[in-house]
């Protein structure tokens, strides 16, 4: 199996010379058998590997061809990438491209800009990236103001991993007519690296090619050499408390941000966020266990149903000495004491403080929300938002059926704070460009929920919790004024505490994370949470910025035309593709969902599923593929 740790190297003086060019990738999209944890399926990759790797240099122009060999549409999402200048390029389906159709091409090309260090590449529809499309995205800095203090550079991604399909787990969440509590599917292994073990004794007699003892993820150090290690959490889900037994991280990056030296023995890491930490191998020649606990975000707390299959939340990998025994487990422990990463305090290396943040801000937008139990069998998700420019209350996400909402920006210049020009389904909030606003993220659901703001960062000025909501009494981090605000791009906002033990949700004191964030950078950009089902449920609101009140309004002339869909074409064909769902056979999308011995799945996973795409040429985009044809109705399924 192509390994999944890669090497870069970064001697100081050839990374001196490196100038900005342009550099070309090819992604081609395509269904590969593979058993990243023993267990044999039919995943969506690029290349046909887990986590292909992208490696450019700051300044450098990106040009990445992606080619759609599956039989569904795509799209490519460039995560934490600005894309200034070429908001088209974000890659968020139906947000600002239309998605790729099967046998399509589609190059995305951008400028990282001053951008450097750890981002990923995933696919931005129907939950595919749960699926395998995704990898890491690394800009090399040849200013790194660390590069001194380390000899290699090494990658290591997170993720929960799922014997099914997406298309099948998001029916499992969003129309399930058990699922009375809107309960997220339970992963059955994790990975580290691309790799896991599973229990194979779980569905053994399901699918006998399942092996049991599948090879860990093994890194090798030399002794006395230093690696910086980055972090990336590719989960639909998981959140992973990460640790080296007998090893203490510097963390020196997050989401791409060089941050204050921190010293730390276990960092907790959420979907889509990232860290960059200094390990040194200086410890005794053997083996010790990497770890990356999953945490039991499963309702009810403490009754995951791990046992129906076969999840491990104790994931592991093996740090290596050169010279340590090389078939060998290790037999560490893990630190007895834990020190914890304080990420609401993990400052920005030479960044603003409190005191440095403008005096006021132009604009206040607060903003809560929930997930819960289905009303009429889907889940439900929704946003409330109160502000100086817009309000609504408890609106669930739509994707757009046919125009991108970049392209309705683009169609109505001047008019992002005109009511009515976009979908109120889009839950869109309108912002002046290079202006400031404060906002407000506030968590009405008893667990961690990470967000993500596309096309920026923002500055986490306080978190904690709202103790008396009318007066607005606050319990948050303490910070003092000269330390450095956290600058991220995905950050987890505290869970909704003091429920009562039977409705976790009731009554509970509402978590909140304060943020500042300028808006400097003309588009559409979505905000909204990376737990890949409760996104697809409708977490996820808009932000608009048309640039025209500093005269840098968008010019639709740069838009190339295959991002609309609206190239012209000598030919014309039309397709009508039915792709039926059955747990005891593939399906025609290639994903290999083997009954279990999972109750519910075998109950439930015959009922058929139909997929329906009509195409009316490979540059219209497949609108009908929103849709989903279960039990005699059709379901509108949101964005992901």
């Amino acid at each position: 199996m192509q390994a999944h740790l890669f090497i870069l190297a970064l001697l100081a003086g050839i990374i001196g010379a490196v100038s900005a060019a342009v550099k070309t990738f090819t992604l081609n999209v395509a269904y590969t058998r593979l058993s990243p944890d023993g267990f044999p399926m039919d995943m969506m990759v690029a290349n046909g590997q887990i986590d292909y790797p992208i490696v450019v240099n700051a300044g450098d122009t990106v040009s990445v061809t992606v080619i759609n060999n599956l039989n569904v549409s795509t799209a490519i999402h460039w995560h934490g990438m600005f894309q200034k200048g070429t908001p088209w390029m974000d890659g968020a389906a139906q947000v600002t491209q239309v998605p790729i159709a099967p046998g399509a091409t589609f190059v995305y090309t951008f400028n990282v800009g001053t951008q450097v260090g750890t981002y990923w590449w995933h696919a931005h529809l129907h939950s595919q990236y749960v699926n395998g499309l995704r990898g890491p995205f690394i800009i090399n800095d040849p200013k790194d103001p660390y590069l001194s203090q380390y000899d290699q550079d090494l990658t290591l991604t997170l993720t929960d991993y799922f014997h099914y399909g997406s298309e099948y787990l998001l029916k499992q969440v969003l129309w399930h007519p058990n699922n009375t509590n809107a309960l997220e599917p339970v992963p059955e292994t994790g990975l580290i690296g691309g790799v896991g073990r599973y229990n194979c004794s779980v569905t053994q007699a399901a699918n006998p090619d399942c092996k049991n003892g599948n090879p860990l993820k093994r890194v090798v150090l030399v002794p006395g050499k230093r690696y910086r290690l980055r972090l990336i959490n590719t989960a639909a889900q998981a959140h992973f408390y990460f640790s080296i037994d007998g090893h203490d991280m510097t963390v020196i990056e997050a989401d791409g941000v060089y941050t204050n030296p921190t010293v730390v023995n276990q960092i907790s890491i959420h979907s889509a966020q990232r860290y960059s930490v200094i390990i040194t191998a200086n410890k005794a020649i053997q083996n010790y266990w990497i770890r990356a606990q999953i945490e039991d975000a499963w309702f009810p707390i403490s009754q995951t149903p791990t046992n129906a299959n076969g999840l491990n939340m104790d994931v592991r990998a093996i740090l290596s000495y050169s010279g340590a025994p090389a078939g060998a487990d290790p037999t560490t422990e893990p630190d007895a004491t834990v020190n914890a990463l304080d990420v609401y305090n993990l400052g920005e290396l030479n960044g603003l403080t409190e005191a440095t943040l403008p005096v006021s801000f132009n604009q206040s937008v607060y903003f809560q929300f929930y997930y819960g139990p289905p009303g009429f069998n889907s889940a439900d998700a929704s946003v409330t938002i109160g502000s100086d420019i817009t309000s609504f209350n408890d609106v669930q996400y739509v994707m757009p059926a046919t125009t991108p909402t970049l392209k309705t920006l683009l169609d109505n210049p001047g008019k992002a704070f005109v009511p009515g020009t976009f979908p109120a389904s889009v839950n869109p909030v309108p912002v002046y460009n290079n202006e400031w606003i404060f906002f407000r993220i506030q968590n009405r659901d008893s667990m961690e929920h990470p967000f993500h703001l596309h096309g920026h960062v923002f500055y986490v000025i306080r978190s904690g919790h709202i103790l008396h909501r009318r007066e607005e009494q606050l319990l948050g981090h303490k910070r003092q004024a000269v330390q450095t605000l956290a600058k991220r791009d995905t950050i987890q906002v505290p869970p909704c505490t003091g429920g009562s033990s039977t409705n976790p949700d009731a009554g509970c004191t509402h978590g909140f994370v304060d943020v500042a964030i300028k808006f400097d950078n003309p588009g559409v950009w979505l905000f909204h949470c990376h737990l890949e089902w409760h996104m697809a449920a409708g977490l996820v609101m808009t932000f608009v910025n048309d640039g025209s009140n500093t005269g840098n309004a968008l010019n639709p002339a740069n838009v190339p035309c295959q991002v609309f869909g609206t190239c012209k074409t000598t030919t014309t064909k039309k397709t009508t593709n039915y792709y039926k769902y059955n747990h005891k056979h593939n399906y025609k999308a290639h994903f290999n969902n083997q009954s279990n011995n999972n109750n519910d799945y075998n109950n439930n996973h015959t009922n058929e599923i139909q997929f329906q795409n009509n195409n009316d040429n490979h540059n219209n985009h497949d609108s009908n593929q929103n849709f989903y044809y279960y039990k005699g109705k059709y379901y509108y399924n949101c964005i992901g």
